[in-house]
């Protein structure tokens, strides 16, 4: 993965090691793996389904799956890129089981004082577009969210999806075009 948001890169020897004591039982080995890509998982599932509460559940179920899942695992392919793939398909899951949800906000504007008015156009212009990603449908912004939110190239987001780099490329240049429609009256 690249630098951003990805942490360690994976070619290290020392990850694969990890990779194989995890897949004999060593329980450290897979914590240490846990504490390396739990913060790009999150990401991407809180991306995915527009809620903490939702992403952090996703996330203890994919780490639960892959724990689980470890003998399988085919170590021709990165752990980080396995771990991502089993979130998205947590992500999609639950996207089809449920309702979509309404992303809730950080924190509420701060309506004391003279920069209110732009405080509540920001926010609205951030809940705005993160309804706008929510609405994509699911493979666009499964693409767009590993791509430009997580930092992904291509050929990762193709790899993570099961898909070829230029289909990649074509789900993010789709998914862009729909945000600008839906957007525009920004402009």
């Amino acid at each position: 993965m690249n630098a951003i948001g990805s942490g360690p890169s994976e070619d290290s020897g020392w990850q694969r090691a990890l990779v194989a004591q995890a897949r004999v039982g060593d329980e450290d080995a897979f914590e240490t793996l846990v504490r390396l890509h739990q913060d790009v998982a999150y990401r991407v599932a809180l991306r995915m389904t527009g809620s903490p509460q939702d992403a952090q559940d996703v996330v203890q179920d994919a780490l639960l799956a892959a724990w689980r899942g470890l003998p399988a695992f085919r170590s021709d392919s990165l752990f980080g890129t396995w771990l991502v793939r089993i979130v998205i398909n947590r992500c999609h899951n639950l996207s089809r089981a449920e309702h979509p949800t309404q992303p809730l906000r950080d924190e509420e504007p701060d309506t004391r004082g003279p920069a209110t008015d732009t405080a509540v156009v920001t926010q609205h212009h951030h809940d705005a577009a993160i309804r706008a990603v929510m609405a994509l449908p699911f493979d666009q912004r499964a693409a767009l969210v590993l791509h430009t939110f997580s930092g992904h190239t291509y050929a990762q987001v193709g790899g993570i999806l099961g898909i070829s780099e230029s289909a990649a490329k074509v789900r993010v240049h789709r998914a862009r075009r729909a945000l600008v429609t839906r957007l525009q009256d920004w402009r």
